[in-house]
């Protein structure tokens, strides 16, 4: 299905930029209800709970930065589209990763 104002190749880019930026979104409620159910716990079952909360966050963490890294070397056909959108089509690839900058940034302020 072809897009009326911006060409389709230019809708999958913005596709994956949004899934990237939705799957960063991700590590703020993760790491919330990871913090709560440790608090929650007492005594020796804290280790267990840490372990397991600090592997799925690394894991996530993995994640996001693999999807970040492949929406910033996404490329799309330059025959394609103009100038002026190549322009914002270079700008734009770095949204996930300054997103996931800012994430990680203010999780380690919190935490």
């Amino acid at each position: 299905m072809k897009a009326l104002i911006i060409s389709d190749e230019i809708n999958q880019f913005h596709a994956a930029m949004l899934k990237s930026v939705l799957l960063i979104l991700s590590l703020l409620p993760m790491s919330q209800s990871s913090l709560t159910l440790w608090n929650a716990t007492e005594g020796s079952s804290q280790i267990m709970v840490g372990f397991f909360a600090i592997s799925f966050f690394s894991a996530l963490c993995v994640l996001c930065f693999w999807s970040a890294l492949k929406a910033t070397v996404l490329s799309v056909k330059q025959q394609q589209i103009s100038a002026l959108e190549q322009r914002v089509v270079n700008v734009y690839r770095y949204i996930p990763m300054l997103f996931l900058t800012v994430m990680m940034s203010y999780l380690v302020t919190q935490l």
